[in-house]
């Protein structure tokens, strides 16, 4: 931080007591006194050499101990990691369709057996076919498989293996009905099978993977017979033995047939299997008992003479510790005005500063504060660990410590929150300039913890004397405005504006009024018929919740769905309203009930289990309930989500993905978790006459879906030509005003009798 008012004040030391500064005089010393403490010394250097020799000769039979186990545990792990290196190319389409369809050797030899031996150091590779080796490579170079040396008596029973386990899991999935029960699902597909182990190869130690070629469930099906194998080998000499340097810091490694000389320290090669001749890996031993009793014994030595004269001088240390521990309490005082994270000015300097500089401002020198809240920390922080939150946080003070703007001073003012002070004159756009400055300076990539990260920021803006001349006013107020730009889409600044505080105030309000609404149950349920496309027969009623407020009248679910989301209350909302819905809808018959779950709820820690224990309650079966997610739900692949929306669709009920098209749209999510419905966004709808687009992407869509055994209902129709259309390209269901509004219960009745009228009308009969 720089002057002028950036910097932190020099605090100057607490004085130190006129007895210490002009020191006391030492005490005489008596000879018996003298003589007693030597010995004293003595006995506890005698006893301290002692220690040492036995802490020494412990402390190198753990190390050994410690070493054999991190050997053994490196041997293992390499093998496991073997796993991670054959994986990328076995559980691959193209490496099926490549391998067990057609041998394309070239395509093989780049993606398999040439990569593994540039990037992780392989000797040697193959692909083993039912018919036998169909591929091979030696040191990353192609060669012909007649001329291939490959071990089959070594490398074939590990390859048999891996084949017989494959047949094994295939004919036990084979004997499970597909999943659901229904023809259109996709079969499961056998995941691959990986053995790895350490072997003799040729007469060499090496380690040895092989895995099963299998597809990824993606377009290609797995042949019924036995898949190709891919195997791979790395000898335990230079490079494997680098690499073991390279991890664990081991001094001249070796691999040797005989038992090594006791001076150096071994452990024994895991083969794959015990009839194997042994092997053993051995290596220097730091032997750190034996150094340090080395290092130590002339410091003793040395220590026995200082001790003997440590009483002639123990007046002078005391006094120079005097000085040293005021001299330490004097920097604790500095520095408890700075953050240790991020190296910024904390809050209380922040606050100081404010106290400081708020007396002195003008209409012509204003002082502009800047509230800046990083967006998605909060992911970083729970996907990567609050350590490389922490990284992220300091790199954000680094740059924020080197913005070059006008009596600046930045601060973090907890979590992933800072505050900025500035200078600016009498032009609000000088506030927007520096904004966008610190704004680029934080959204520039950095790499934490191995990832590229790209952060961005929110800033609320206040400026003194405009918006008050009190420090908390201040702050508050541009917090408030932090609140209005990242509900306006973030990445930007906002100058706070007394509208904003009014409608924070509402948004308050309206949460208290809601919490009050749900405890004396002034909300309701209205539904809205779905039809199947002819607009003859309703199909299921999606439930809407409807606030009828005893003196404001009706609230938009737009004011205080949002609100409900916001502040928690969304989740015993939506329970609230499946709830209500599946006690009146019981008795519906077989229609559909549609009710929205907010992506808030699926943080829930057991979501299946309430729903599953509404239906219960309310004897609602669930086959008949389809409750609907939006897209953002599985933008981020939150693997919470997708276990949710497993359980539900385990207990039979159906899931529909709402206003498709509006938001991440991605075949992607489809592919990962088979949805049941896709509603069709009304924006699409309403622009089928004004847009040819539209139109197409309507069309694309239904087609998908169709291929896919996916049913399509259309949200927000409203004219014929729209009905029609959406008849014309095959959309399964419909719904909007032309055919029904949402209803309240009393007005339900009329259009079940539709749900049991016969769909044989070739054109639909409108309703109001």
């Amino acid at each position: 931080m720089r002057a002028p008012t950036g910097r932190l004040p020099d605090f100057p030391p607490h004085d130190t007591p006129s007895a210490v500064m002009r020191g006391s005089e030492a005490s005489p010393k008596s000879d018996r006194t003298i003589l007693a403490v030597a010995l004293v010394i003595a006995a506890a250097i005698a006893a301290m050499v002692a220690f040492s020799l036995i802490a020494a000769e412990r402390v190198d039979a753990a190390s050994r101990a410690r070493w054999a186990e991190l050997m053994l545990d490196s041997l293992q792990r390499r093998a496991g990691d073997m796993e991670r290196d054959l994986a990328s190319f076995a559980h691959w389409d193209e490496s099926v369709l490549r391998t067990a369809y057609f041998l394309d050797t070239e395509w093989v030899h780049e993606n398999f057996g040439q990569w593994l031996h540039e990037t992780q150091g392989h000797d040697r590779s193959y692909v083993v076919l039912e018919g036998g080796l169909g591929y091979a490579s030696v040191n990353g170079t192609l060669v012909k498989v007649e001329r291939a040396p490959f071990d089959s008596e070594a490398l074939m029973p590990l390859v048999r293996g891996v084949q017989a386990a494959f047949l094994d899991q295939a004919t036990r999935l084979a004997q499970v009905a597909p999943y659901g029960g229904s023809e259109n699902t996709r079969p499961r597909q056998v995941e691959p099978i990986f053995r790895a182990g350490y072997l003799r190869i040729e007469g060499r130690p090496a380690l040895v993977g092989a895995i099963s070629i299998t597809p990824d469930y993606g377009r290609v099906v797995s042949p019924k017979r036995v898949p190709p194998v891919a195997v791979t080998v790395i000898f335990l000499d230079g490079d494997f033995l680098r690499d073991v340097v390279a991890e664990l810091h081991v001094t001249n490694p070796a691999v040797s047939d005989a038992p090594p000389s006791p001076e150096r320290l071994s452990v024994a090669v895991p083969f794959h299997d015990g009839a194997i001749a042994p092997a053993w890996l051995n290596w220097e031993p730091e032997n750190p008992g034996a150094a340090l009793l080395r290092a130590l014994l002339p410091a003793l030595l040395g220590t026995a003479v200082l001790l003997l004269v440590a009483a002639a001088i123990i007046l002078f240390y005391a006094r120079r510790a005097n000085r040293e521990i005021a001299a330490s309490e004097a920097l604790a005082t500095r520095l408890a005005y700075i953050d240790s994270l991020s190296g910024l000015a904390n809050r209380s300097m922040l606050m100081r500063a404010l106290a400081e500089r708020l007396p002195r401002v003008t209409p012509q020198q204003r002082l502009a504060v800047l509230f800046l809240d990083l967006d998605g920390f909060k992911d970083i922080n729970d996907t990567l660990g609050h350590y490389a939150g922490d990284l992220l946080l300091a790199e954000v003070g680094k740059r924020l410590n080197a913005l070059d703007l006008p009596g600046m001073l930045a601060a973090r003012f907890g979590g992933d929150e800072f505050v900025l002070l500035a200078t600016v004159g009498p032009e609000d756009d000088e506030v927007a300039a520096i904004g966008a400055v610190v704004l680029d300076a934080i959204r520039q990539p950095v790499s934490i913890a191995g990832q590229m990260l790209v952060v961005g920021g929110s800033i609320g803006a206040t400026i003194a004397p405009d918006h008050g001349t009190e420090a908390s006013q201040l702050i508050r107020r541009s917090d408030i405005a932090v609140y209005r730009s990242k509900s306006d889409g973030r990445g930007a600044l906002r100058l706070f504006v007394p509208s904003m505080e009014r409608e924070l105030i509402r948004r308050r309000d309206l949460e208290l009024e809601l919490k009050r609404a749900l405890a004396q149950d002034e909300l309701t349920v209205y539904y809205q018929p779905q039809f199947s496309v002819s607009g003859e027969v309703v199909v299921g009623f999606e439930a809407l919740v409807r606030w009828i407020h005893p003196v404001q009248g009706l609230i938009s679910p737009g004011e205080f769905i949002p609100v409900a989301e916001q502040t928690g209350l969304i989740t015993e909302l939506d329970m609230w309203v499946l709830r209500r819905a599946c006690a009146q809808a019981r008795d519906w018959g077989e229609v559909k009930l549609a009710v929205n779950l907010s992506p808030v709820d699926f943080r829930s820690h057991d979501l299946a289990g309430s729903v599953a224990a509404i239906l219960r309650e309310t004897g609602f079966p669930p086959q008949r309930l389809e409750i609907e997610i939006t897209e953002n739900l599985l933008f981020g692949n939150h693997a919470e989500a997708f276990a949710a929306l497993s359980a539900l669709r385990s207990t039979g009920i159906r899931i529909a993905l709402d206003d498709f098209g509006s938001g991440y749209s991605s075949l992607g999510y489809i592919r990962r978790f088979r949805v049941d419905t896709i509603k069709i966004d009304r924006s699409f709808t309403q622009n089928i006459s004004q847009s040819d687009d539209a139109a197409a992407i309507i069309d694309c869509v239904v087609r998908l879906a169709r291929a896919l055994a996916i049913t399509v209902t259309a949200e927000g129709v409203e004219t014929r030509d729209q009905l029609r259309y959406l008849q014309s390209v095959g959309c399964h269901y419909v719904q909007g005003f032309l055919l029904a509004s949402p209803v309240p219960f009393s007005s339900i009745d009329r259009y079940l009798e539709r749900a049991k009228r016969p769909d044989s009308a070739r054109h639909p009969r409108l309703v109001n």
